[in-house]
């Protein structure tokens, strides 16, 4: 569905796909069978809560490990100084995760089983890794350029799959665990999967300080994650229904009924300038190392930041949702965004004034601690947004209407995210400073459209 990675890196992405905000998150994945079941049917249950978490949770993991923002932005400006190469990374992080999804799901939806789709395109996803993992640790590049190539292609294949298969792998969970219990097994996939976000961070630290060969560590340690998610997938019990297909064209012809709705119209604009808004994203890292003094190894630390505040803040918005409803969670997230490039633009500032160098062995630490905070506001912002773009469809469109609306949004951000490119060939061209000002101008265009959303005055469920 369209809570994707918004240049944050996971495909699954640490969201609610219930569609109940997490306003408490259970500490252990305790399941509560249905009075009615009998034996068999409770262990089934059980065995498919506990793969399906753990499928989510190392999803989560793996993805952490190899971060599009903070990990593989790095290691594309090790190899190249073109600064549209670092913007290609989120760029093809979303737009190919989002694009498959209206094909994946016109394919897939009403099959009798959703396994196999689910199952080879997890492997897919793991081969696209290990491929690459494999051919950078036995030494088997001749240039610099090589290794390039072959990353951006499997980097490709691997987002696509995982735009794919995410589309089998929602149904198949909704297939398997019962319609009151959906809500606690989201949640708790996203729980565990923050939590191993987290110690993903401190590998990443542990790698990043041990020079160029951490990212072929991290990139073999992503395909074991990524291969052990596919095996969990096996054990999921799925349950079977009567095949129900639907042609792409049939999806097609319900799209101009959806967009005929201001509502959605205005909520599409606002979610294209706050995707906008991401073009300095991969160029934070890139600018604290560059221009800050920021060592490499600062990156997993960021990460590990950055999933503890998407770990902190999830009752919050869940709480603010249930509260206030979207709108207000939504102008929250874009007040976040704009304090991103804010703070890197003053701590850039503050580097060129005397006084402040006077500090002398003090700066590089505030300079650290402070740029910190970036990832601390992204973390937050990137939980806000995921929850609210999804509850936000559950209020726009009905039952009928939301496979449409779902499949347009997602190919509108799927193009929109293309938009880190545009933020390196600025930086390429003016510098780091020109596409910040850029993204906060971007941001200021969201704050504005936000407040022309309009949502129905029913309560969320």
């Amino acid at each position: 569905m369209m809570w994707g990675p918004a240049t944050g890196g996971a495909s699954e992405a640490s969201t609610s796909m219930s569609g109940t905000p997490p306003a408490a998150q259970p500490a252990l994945p305790r399941i509560p069978p249905p009075p009615s079941a009998s034996g068999g049917e409770r262990r089934r249950l059980r065995r498919s809560f506990l793969f399906g978490v753990s499928n989510g949770a190392l999803l989560l993991f793996a993805d952490a490990l190899i971060h599009p923002v903070l990990v593989l932005a790095v290691f594309v400006d090790r190899l190249s100084d073109n600064r549209v190469l670092v913007g290609l990374v989120p760029a093809l992080s979303v737009s190919l995760w989002f694009l498959p999804q209206a094909f994946a799901a016109a394919l897939v939806e009403g099959r009798r089983r959703q396994m196999p789709w689910a199952a080879w395109a997890g492997v897919v996803r793991a081969l696209a890794v290990g491929i690459f993992a494999a051919i950078v640790l036995s030494g088997g590049f001749s240039s610099e350029r090589s290794v390039l190539v072959v990353f951006f292609l499997c980097y490709a294949l691997y987002n696509l799959a995982a735009g794919f298969a995410f589309v089998p792998l929602v149904e198949l969970s909704a297939r398997s665990i019962p319609t009151d219990q959906r809500g606690f097994f989201f949640s708790q996939r996203n729980l565990w999967g923050a939590v191993l976000a987290l110690v993903a961070g401190f590998v990443v630290q542990r790698a990043l300080a041990g020079g160029e060969a951490g990212f072929s560590v991290l990139f073999a340690m992503s395909f074991a994650a990524l291969a052990l998610a596919a095996y969990t997938t096996l054990w999921i019990a799925e349950r079977p229904v009567p095949e129900r297909t639907r042609s792409i064209r049939s999806w097609l012809q319900d799209v101009p009924l959806v967009l005929s709705r201001r509502s959605v119209r205005r909520f599409l604009v606002f979610r294209s300038f706050l995707a906008l808004s991401t073009i300095a994203d991969p160029f934070f890292i890139v600018y604290a190392q560059h221009r800050l003094g920021v060592p490499t190894e600062a990156a997993g630390f960021y990460l590990a930041l950055s999933a503890a505040a998407r770990v902190v803040t999830n009752p919050l918005w869940g709480w603010v949702v249930s509260r206030w409803g979207n709108r207000l969670l939504l102008q929250l997230t874009t007040l976040l965004r704009l304090g991103m490039p804010l703070l890197a633009l003053a701590l850039g500032g503050l580097l060129r004034w005397d006084r402040f160098l006077l500090l002398g062995s003090w700066t590089d630490r505030l300079v650290f601690w402070t740029f910190a905070v970036v990832f601390v506001i992204y973390g937050a912002a990137l939980a806000a947004q995921m929850l609210a773009n999804f509850t936000a469809v559950l209020e726009l469109a009905g039952p009928d209407e939301r496979p449409t609306l779902v499949g347009v949004t997602n190919s509108l951000l799927g193009l929109v995210a293309l938009v880190p490119l545009l933020g390196g060939l600025v930086v390429d061209r003016v510098g780091f400073e020109a596409v910040f000002v850029l993204a906060l101008a971007l941001a200021l265009l969201a704050l504005g459209t936000s407040g022309l959303l309009t949502f129905p005055s029913r309560k969320l469920p």
